[in-house]
Parts: C-alpha cells; structure tokens; sequence
C-alpha cells in the first residue's frame, strides 16, 4: 500500500466517523437535520468544484463518460440517508449501524469480479472485521418486547444493499476513471481533479433531491424557518462528507478493496466509539471493548 494513500483512508475514515457524530451535535443544539443536510450537500457541491479546477475544468461533466452512473450513484447517496433513518427509526442505531457497515462485503465482492487485478477477499478476516463491528456497536439493551413487522425487518436490510450499492459505485467509477485517464497520458493532478469533479457531480444530485426539505413542516403546522445555525452545520457536515468521499476515492488507487473497505468501516465505528465515551461521556460495555480490541487485530491481519 501506497503512504499517500494510507494518509488518504485515515483521512476518509475520521471524516467519516464525524459524520454520525455531526448528528448527535444537532440533535443537542436543535439544528433542523433536514435543511443542514441540503446546506451539507451544497458547500460539498462547491468544495469538489473548486478541487477539481485544474488551470481549467478537466472534463464537461454533461459529456463525460461517467455522468449516468454519478446520477444513479447521487439518488442511492440521497436514498441511503433516508433509509438509514427510517431503519434507525424501526430497528434502533445498532441493527442499522451494523448493517450499513456490514455492507462493505458488497463492494469486494463487486471489485473481485468486476475489477481486473483485485485481491482475492480474505473471508476469514472479513467475517471477523463483521464480528468486531457487531460487538462494539450492540448496546446489549434489553427488549422492549415490541414485535418486528416485515416493515422493520426489510428496513436494515435495504439499507445493507443501498450501502452496499452507493461504495460499489464508488469504486467502479473511480476505477474506470482512473484507467481511462491514464490510458489518455493524463497527469497524476489532473486525474485527481477529475475525481474531485466526479465527487461534486455526486453532491449536486444529491443536492437537488433533498430540496424538499425547505417545504417541510414543523409541529406547528409551519415551515420550518432557514436559521443560521442550520446553515453554519451543513457547512461543517458538507466539509466532512466531501473529504470523506474524495479521500476515499484516491485511497482507492492504491488500497484494495478486500482491505480498504473492512479497514474504513471496521476505523469508521471505533472512532464513533471512543468518540462518544470521550466527548458524549457514553459508557463503554464489556463487549464493546473486546469489540475494538478484535477490531485492530483484524486491522494489523489484514495489513500483513
């Protein structure tokens, strides 16, 4: 594995893990989830555009080669949002922590076939990183004794696919783009500007979907009024998933699959973990610690 591209992953997976800490801050400052999430996907929009400027725009996004699989990729990053809340709503922050995460098989899976050149999947490990993810996200609360429905059981599962969908998208067009500039004598620069391009076309999909939540209504019947403090978190919330989302893909140059996906996800809960002891003061169970400590031995296994 390349440095540059380590430092690129470590980067992807702290912003990564700050996103679902961003969350917890506006639901304690009482920031409107719905219009920070489109200011999120505008300051992104404006972060790739400005990343992918290189002396001039590398590709017309309108001709470019991977504009229908960015729109496809835009509606399942915009999907995924939802579903996860609703699966949160259904089945609690655990089952659908588990399964959003979880989802990473997919895209090895897809790389594996797909992907001339990829690694054989390391299964044994994988399922121990799944182990590990499982055991430090599980609250071990008691149930509530409340029946799931069909509803609640297909919740989770559509958003392990949704997931698992939107990071093999990902990787594939990173991979084509990548390949196609190369074969085209493109600089490392201008390639890495065209990726930033990419990752803005993304957000400006998304952006567009969620328009809606300026019509949406309060309690009160009202609409919810545009306030500064939710413009100022979708500004944080866009910085982080931008770089969350370009770092990924240049970690994708030069990381496989089968070792890239299990690291970030397995990295992305354990910081969420120490995270909430340390700053939200959430009290770490027994298990939750043999959790993170079987997640850095998966880690330090699939490193070797």
């Amino acid at each position: 594995m390349a440095l540059a591209g380590i430092i690129y992953l470590i980067i992807a997976t702290i912003c990564a893990a700050m996103f679902s800490v961003m969350f917890k801050i506006f639901h304690i400052k009482g920031v409107d989830s719905g219009q920070a999430i489109f200011f999120n996907y505008l300051t992104a929009f404006i972060l790739g555009i400005l990343f992918s400027l290189h002396g001039e725009l590398v590709v017309n996004p309108f001709k470019a080669h991977w504009l229908v699989p960015v729109l496809i990729l835009g509606l399942i990053f915009m999907a995924g949002m939802i579903l996860l809340s609703d699966s949160t709503r259904r089945v609690g922050v655990a089952i659908s922590t588990v399964c959003s995460r979880a989802s990473m098989v997919i895209p090895i899976i897809v790389s594996f076939l797909l992907i001339e050149g990829s690694a054989r999947p390391k299964w044994l490990l994988i399922i121990l990183v799944l182990v590990a993810m499982t055991l430090t996200v599980w609250t071990g609360k008691p149930d509530d004794g409340r029946v799931y429905t069909f509803r609640d059981i297909l919740a989770p599962i559509i958003v392990f696919i949704t997931f698992g969908l939107s990071n093999s998208f990902l990787k594939v067009i990173q991979h084509n783009v990548t390949v196609a500039d190369t074969k085209a004598g493109m600089t490392e620069q201008a390639i890495n500007s065209e990726l930033s391009l990419v990752t803005a076309s993304v957000f400006f999909v998304a952006m567009l979907l969620c328009l809606y939540s300026f019509f949406k209504k309060g309690p009160d019947g009202k609409r919810i009024p545009i306030t500064m403090k939710n413009i100022m978190g979708g500004i944080e919330l866009g910085a982080i998933n931008y770089f969350c989302t370009y770092m990924l893909m240049l970690s994708m140059k030069s990381i496989d699959s089968s070792i890239l996906f299990p690291i970030h996800n397995i990295g992305i809960v354990a910081i969420g973990a120490f995270v909430g002891l340390w700053a939200f003061h959430e009290k770490m169970k027994p298990h939750q610690v043999v959790g993170i400590i079987l997640a850095a031995v998966s880690i330090a296994l699939l490193c070797i």
